[in-house]
């Protein structure tokens, strides 16, 4: 075969394997340039720590969109445990209200996946409706109050625990990708998940449960979501019902613009974090270079159309993403 050939499908593989990696170093090696004090060790753990708490709810987003569906209520669900979470703390300790935040956040997944396989609701008008619903639980029971923790009561551990010198938030995002990672390849539940993604109808006909499948998909979102909303709460130890307001976006940009197809039916979990890092990254540079907070949003934004548009170019179509649910 022709040398030339032969070069440019190495760089077409290598691009396609490792373009989030590559984007990541570049936009760092940039920010090292021109961003004073970047390259700071404790700056570095904070951009990592940060991206990791954005990357732990992007992880059950990755298996939402691999399946072919999307999650709107992940910030609702993320306010609505950590208040209850942290309402149980003076009664049952940490330990056990952990425990108790990620079953309501898994049980709010649940039910997202009953009314999209059951009733079937598309996933988009299905979690937008959970969205104003469990904001509305939420504003109910904190009575639109503050819920604040005082005295040391170990909470705090969620954020600023560490192992080996490592944060908390860190090992947390790492560990479960590992989990989810090997989930995806090696058991029938990531498999399937997988075959719905990309074609539900020829799923269901060669044997797959899809509906429970997709019960078990919404409820690691809604448990990861949890997760994600306690550690930001553990951050300044109080929650409230207007929490995580925007983390729906954000959980959905690390998954597209790391590399998952909104198409479905592929999950790339390292591209998630990856993702999670190149916005954070960014976000960190503008507030190094003393640029107003707003246009960190306007970044988060662009990155997602631009991944879009990238998808689309390759063939996507968005009027199938819209009805993503219908055919489960």
């Amino acid at each position: 075969m022709n040398p030339a050939i032969l070069a440019r499908n190495f760089i077409q593989v290598a691009w396609r394997s490792y373009r989030m990696g590559f984007v990541v170093l570049v936009v760092g090696i940039l920010l090292a340039i021109f961003a004073p004090h970047f390259l700071r060790a404790d700056n570095i753990i904070n951009v990592l720590t940060n991206a990791s708490v954005v990357a732990i709810v992007g992880l059950g987003m990755t298996l939402a969109i691999a399946s072919g569906n999307f999650d709107l209520s992940v910030g609702a669900t993320a306010a609505f445990a950590s208040v209850v979470s942290l309402s149980m703390v003076p009664h049952y300790g940490v330990f056990i209200s952990v425990l108790i935040g990620l079953v309501v956040g898994a049980i709010v997944g649940f039910c997202n996946g009953i009314i999209i396989t059951e009733l079937r609701v598309p996933a988009f008008i299905a979690t937008l409706g959970t969205l104003t619903i469990v904001r509305g639980f939420s504003l109910i029971y904190t009575k639109g109050q503050d819920i604040t923790l005082f005295g040391d009561t170990g909470y705090k551990v969620l954020s600023g625990g560490r192992l080996l010198g490592i944060p908390a938030p860190i090992i947390m995002a790492v560990a479960l990708a590992a989990v989810l990672a090997a989930v995806m390849k090696y058991t029938p539940f990531g498999r399937h998940t997988l075959a719905i993604g990309s074609n539900a109808a020829a799923a269901r006909k060669a044997g797959v449960r899809v509906n429970p499948v997709l019960w078990g998909v919404f409820a690691i979102v809604g448990a990861t979501a949890a997760l994600t909303g306690m550690i930001v709460s553990a951050q300044v130890l109080t929650a409230n019902g207007r929490l995580d307001t925007g983390l729906e976006l954000q959980a959905i940009a690390v998954v597209v613009i790391g590399g998952t197809s909104l198409s479905g039916g592929q999950a790339t979990l390292v591209g998630t974090l990856l993702g999670s890092i190149l916005i954070t990254m960014i976000n960190n540079g503008l507030n190094l270079l003393n640029v107003p907070a707003s246009y960190q949003l306007l970044t988060v934004g662009v990155l997602l159309l631009l991944a879009v548009a990238l998808e689309v170019s390759r063939g996507l179509d968005l009027r199938k993403v819209l009805r993503i649910g219908t055919s489960a």
